[in-house]
Protein backbone atom coordinates (compact mmCIF):
# COMPACT_ATOMS: atom_id res chain seq x y z
CA UNK A 1 0.00 0.00 0.00
CA UNK A 2 3.04 2.29 0.15
CA UNK A 3 2.97 2.75 -3.47
CA UNK A 4 -0.74 3.73 -3.45
CA UNK A 5 -0.45 7.07 -4.31
CA UNK A 6 -3.69 9.97 -4.29
CA UNK A 7 -3.10 10.26 -8.21
CA UNK A 8 -3.50 6.19 -8.36
CA UNK A 9 -6.62 6.19 -6.87
CA UNK A 10 -8.02 9.22 -8.47
CA UNK A 11 -7.66 9.13 -11.52
CA UNK A 12 -10.30 7.00 -12.82
CA UNK A 13 -12.28 9.38 -11.26
CA UNK A 14 -11.22 12.37 -13.05
CA UNK A 15 -11.95 11.61 -16.27
CA UNK A 16 -14.71 13.64 -18.37
CA UNK A 17 -17.28 10.77 -17.90
CA UNK A 18 -16.92 9.87 -14.43
CA UNK A 19 -17.14 13.57 -13.53
CA UNK A 20 -20.37 13.94 -15.61
CA UNK A 21 -21.84 10.86 -13.74
CA UNK A 22 -21.08 12.61 -10.37
CA UNK A 23 -23.03 15.62 -11.47
CA UNK A 24 -25.54 13.33 -12.84
CA UNK A 25 -25.66 11.86 -8.98
CA UNK A 26 -25.94 14.94 -7.19
CA UNK A 27 -29.00 16.69 -9.16
CA UNK A 28 -30.54 12.96 -8.89
CA UNK A 29 -29.64 13.56 -4.81
CA UNK A 30 -31.14 16.67 -4.96
CA UNK A 31 -34.42 15.96 -7.20
CA UNK A 32 -35.56 12.63 -5.07
CA UNK A 33 -37.09 13.15 -1.90
CA UNK A 34 -36.01 11.16 1.36
CA UNK A 35 -37.11 8.88 2.25
CA UNK A 36 -36.20 6.91 -0.38
CA UNK A 37 -37.18 3.42 -1.43
CA UNK A 38 -36.67 1.04 -4.44
CA UNK A 39 -34.97 -1.82 -5.95
CA UNK A 40 -32.16 -3.24 -3.51
CA UNK A 41 -28.74 -2.74 -5.37
CA UNK A 42 -26.35 -4.93 -3.33
CA UNK A 43 -25.44 -8.61 -4.52
CA UNK A 44 -24.60 -9.31 -0.76
CA UNK A 45 -27.56 -8.13 0.87
CA UNK A 46 -30.07 -9.45 -1.40
CA UNK A 47 -28.26 -12.85 -0.97
CA UNK A 48 -27.49 -12.88 2.54
CA UNK A 49 -29.27 -9.85 4.41
CA UNK A 50 -26.14 -8.63 5.63
CA UNK A 51 -24.56 -5.49 4.79
CA UNK A 52 -21.35 -4.10 2.55
CA UNK A 53 -19.17 -1.02 3.08
CA UNK A 54 -21.46 0.52 0.69
CA UNK A 55 -24.81 -0.53 1.66
CA UNK A 56 -26.92 2.87 2.64
CA UNK A 57 -25.20 5.05 -0.14
CA UNK A 58 -27.25 5.84 -2.14
CA UNK A 59 -30.27 6.83 1.15
CA UNK A 60 -27.53 8.75 2.68
CA UNK A 61 -26.21 10.81 -0.15
CA UNK A 62 -30.47 11.60 -0.51
CA UNK A 63 -30.78 12.33 3.12
CA UNK A 64 -27.61 14.33 3.34
CA UNK A 65 -28.46 16.59 0.31
CA UNK A 66 -31.65 17.04 2.21
CA UNK A 67 -30.28 18.33 4.89
CA UNK A 68 -31.31 15.48 6.95
CA UNK A 69 -28.04 14.75 8.34
CA UNK A 70 -29.15 12.33 11.35
CA UNK A 71 -30.83 10.34 8.65
CA UNK A 72 -27.50 10.27 6.51
CA UNK A 73 -25.78 9.14 9.10
CA UNK A 74 -27.77 6.56 10.31
CA UNK A 75 -27.64 4.92 6.24
CA UNK A 76 -23.70 5.34 6.07
CA UNK A 77 -21.49 7.77 7.69
CA UNK A 78 -19.45 7.82 4.71
CA UNK A 79 -21.74 10.01 2.67
CA UNK A 80 -20.30 12.92 4.88
CA UNK A 81 -16.99 12.57 2.56
CA UNK A 82 -18.63 10.87 -0.91
CA UNK A 83 -21.29 13.75 -1.01
CA UNK A 84 -18.34 16.43 -0.84
CA UNK A 85 -16.08 14.58 -3.19
CA UNK A 86 -19.37 13.93 -5.42
CA UNK A 87 -19.79 18.20 -5.47
CA UNK A 88 -16.45 18.98 -6.24
CA UNK A 89 -15.95 16.76 -9.01
CA UNK A 90 -19.58 17.51 -10.43
CA UNK A 91 -18.61 21.32 -9.79
CA UNK A 92 -15.41 20.27 -12.45
CA UNK A 93 -17.65 19.86 -15.13
CA UNK A 94 -19.13 23.86 -14.97
CA UNK A 95 -15.75 25.59 -14.02
CA UNK A 96 -13.36 26.63 -16.64
CA UNK A 97 -10.65 23.87 -17.31
CA UNK A 98 -7.86 26.26 -15.57
CA UNK A 99 -9.28 26.69 -12.48
CA UNK A 100 -9.62 22.35 -12.23
CA UNK A 101 -5.85 22.44 -13.49
CA UNK A 102 -5.15 24.86 -10.74
CA UNK A 103 -6.90 22.55 -7.73
CA UNK A 104 -5.19 19.71 -8.99
CA UNK A 105 -1.76 20.89 -8.99
CA UNK A 106 -2.53 22.38 -5.02
CA UNK A 107 -3.43 18.89 -4.33
CA UNK A 108 0.16 17.63 -5.83
CA UNK A 109 1.53 20.10 -3.65
CA UNK A 110 0.60 18.89 -0.65
CA UNK A 111 2.03 15.45 -0.79
CA UNK A 112 1.75 13.39 1.26
CA UNK A 113 -1.09 14.23 2.81
CA UNK A 114 -3.70 13.53 -0.31
CA UNK A 115 -1.99 9.86 -0.15
CA UNK A 116 -2.31 9.23 3.52
CA UNK A 117 -6.11 10.59 3.86
CA UNK A 118 -6.73 8.56 0.68
CA UNK A 119 -5.13 5.51 2.42
CA UNK A 120 -6.91 5.94 5.92
CA UNK A 121 -10.41 6.45 4.43
CA UNK A 122 -10.29 3.40 2.25
CA UNK A 123 -8.83 1.64 5.27
CA UNK A 124 -11.67 3.49 7.36
CA UNK A 125 -14.58 2.45 5.38
CA UNK A 126 -13.95 -1.01 4.68
CA UNK A 127 -13.10 -1.82 8.36
CA UNK A 128 -17.09 -0.09 9.08
CA UNK A 129 -18.09 -2.01 6.38
CA UNK A 130 -16.47 -5.28 8.39
CA UNK A 131 -17.48 -3.84 12.23
CA UNK A 132 -21.04 -3.40 10.45
CA UNK A 133 -21.23 -6.99 8.71
CA UNK A 134 -19.98 -8.54 11.80
CA UNK A 135 -22.42 -6.73 13.75
CA UNK A 136 -25.74 -7.69 11.85
CA UNK A 137 -24.08 -11.26 11.91
CA UNK A 138 -23.53 -11.88 15.20
CA UNK A 139 -27.28 -10.11 16.36
CA UNK A 140 -29.07 -12.33 13.86
CA UNK A 141 -30.47 -8.73 12.50
CA UNK A 142 -30.55 -7.61 8.73
CA UNK A 143 -30.03 -4.16 7.69
CA UNK A 144 -32.61 -2.47 6.34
Amino acid sequence: MRNLSWQTLATPFLTPASRWLALLVLVFTLVVQPPLSGPDLCPLHRATGWPCPGCGVTRGLVSFAHARFDEALHWNPFVFVLWPVLFVLGSSVVLPRRAVEKGLQWVEAQEPWPSRLLRVLVVAFFGFGLVRLLSTALNGSTFP
